[in-house]
């Protein structure tokens, strides 16, 4: 089996919608047409549904209700408007039960790595917090893939990992390549650009690679410390267990102790 044989299954694949494609295209672009883009979001009612049901959560605490994309954007910005539509659009992309996977808990972490990506992006000039939150969403979308499309080879590997086993050997023993393989090349088959295909095939490694991705240990850090995290892990032992190459790469110069406390203190997220 090879990747393009997967993403042939064009009735399996996750169905993003073209606007939030659009808006992850554009997330570091001064000279987008964000207007348009709002408008283009406003027109489609289940994206604008799942949209305003998230900005009239708890989570942002809003004192009275949105009823709008035009009011959300007053009440909390466009910065976070399309944060929120890619979140929606992405968490959407998939609808009814994956075989041999937890939808809910998939997306719940994907945000949660997508937020530590954001904590460490913020102690560097090297990646847009954004852009890292993004990357952290979809830094896992290759093992969706792999479930949606092979869902007993993929369980197969859940349970050699269950079993102790390292996943990307596991992996390569039942599919000859790595999810992160497939998910940089379903990103590709997108059109998203470049830095985020790069981030999320090299993230499990960025260090072996020739041309070593800053955005790419930006999610390997937040991926080993979420993990931590979910351990128990204090932040004294998340700060010591990190890795200073891995760090120096991610472009963290300093703020360490503080980026582990955030991530000690990190509330688990129920975005679906």
């Amino acid at each position: 089996m090879n990747i393009s044989e997967l993403l042939a299954q064009k009735d399996k694949l996750p169905n993003v919608p073209e606007v939030v494609k659009e808006l992850i295209q554009v997330l570091s672009d001064d000279k987008a047409d964000l207007d348009l883009i709002a408008t283009k979001v406003a027109r489609d009612p289940t994206l604008s549904v799942k949209i305003l049901r998230m900005v009239n959560s708890s989570y942002y605490g809003l004192p009275r209700k949105v009823n709008s994309i035009d009011e959300a954007i007053v009440r909390i910005g466009f910065d976070r408007l399309k944060i929120l539509v890619i979140s929606s659009g992405l968490s959407g992309s998939v609808t009814g039960e994956v075989e041999g996977l937890d939808v809910k808990r998939f997306w719940n972490e994907s945000f949660e790595t997508g937020e530590i990506c954001k904590i460490i992006a913020k102690k560097t000039k090297t990646v847009e917090p954004d852009v890292a939150f993004t990357a952290g969403i979809i830094s896992n979308i290759g093992r969706l893939l792999l479930h949606l499309t092979t869902p007993n080879r993929a369980k197969a590997v859940q349970t050699m990992v269950d079993e102790g086993a390292n996943r990307n050997q596991a992996e390569l023993d039942r599919f000859q390549f790595t999810s992160p393989e497939a998910g940089a090349a379903l990103l590709e088959e997108w059109k998203l650009p470049t830095e985020l295909c790069v981030a999320v095939l090299q993230q499990r490694a960025p260090l072996d690679h020739p041309e070593p991705s800053s955005l790419a240990a930006i999610i390997c850090l937040a991926q080993q410390m979420m993990a931590a995290h979910k351990k128990g892990a204090t932040a004294t032992e998340i700060v010591d267990g990190v890795s200073f190459p891995l760090l120096n790469l991610a472009g963290v110069k300093e703020g360490l102790g503080d980026i582990a406390d955030q991530v000690v203190n990190l509330e688990p997220m129920k975005i679906v």
